[in-house]
């Protein structure tokens, strides 16, 4: 596993700081690595979380699973996006999430008891280090709502136009690739899969869409 600091720099974690400041702060809060390969958890629910995660390499989900096996997909962490920190000011660091491992990814963990002035020593350093994470955190709560806006469609057309709707305003374009499988996508949905093709080709008979594996364009 070889994690560069020009690989981690392009973190919105460390939006405004240069490759110095980053490697010095890296330093300071003993980074730590961790390389989990495709299929495995980094985090179960119910697992204490003690460390900021910034996936440096690969993909992971955010899943929630019953007593009898179903997953229910939260979200989707891509490389340089980050998951943790919820946890930093909990009272209760324990996951009520796992996190999933959809692509061999290489993690750096950033220990919270080291994310204090004193360790930092830097107060410059440190604003910009929190207001980032700030940021971050507020930009999962707009993801949040917007599952919950999808959800609350009271149809299945409903729910997968919402969800493209979003993609496409995320990527700045009518011609987007989604993250997810049809499976997967299912999952995100909360719909069952067969369920979900048949509305899929239906829109796309009707020219609302067009799609083809993970490339989705929208028509109307």
């Amino acid at each position: 596993m070889n994690i560069t600091i020009e690989q981690v720099a392009q973190s919105p974690l460390f939006k405004n700081m240069t490759s110095d400041e980053v490697k010095d702060l890296l330093s300071r809060m003993n980074m730590l690595t961790k390389h989990v390969q495709k299929n495995d958890y980094i985090y179960l629910a119910g697992d204490v979380i003690e460390n900021l995660c910034l996936v440096a390499k690969g993909s992971v989900q955010i899943v929630r699973e019953d007593a009898e096996g179903e997953k229910s997909i939260v979200g989707h962490i891509r490389a340089g996006e980050t998951f943790g920190e919820n946890h930093f000011a909990a009272a209760n660091r324990q996951s009520v999430v796992s996190y999933f491992v959809t692509e061999t990814a290489d993690i750096v963990l950033l220990p919270f008891s080291r994310m204090t002035l004193s360790v930092l020593g830097d107060v410059k350093l440190y604003s910009k280090f929190f207001t980032n994470m700030v940021a971050i955190v507020a930009e999962q709560n707009r993801e949040l709502l917007e599952k919950v806006d999808i959800l609350g469609k009271k149809t299945l057309r409903g729910k997968i136009m919402a969800y493209l709707e979003q993609q496409s305003a995320e990527k700045k374009s009518v011609r987007f690739e989604v993250p997810f499988s049809r499976t997967d996508m299912a999952n995100y949905l909360d719909a069952d899969r067969s369920a979900m093709t048949r509305e899929l080709a239906r829109m796309k008979d009707e020219g609302l869409i067009d799609f083809n594996k993970h490339m989705f364009v929208l028509c109307g």
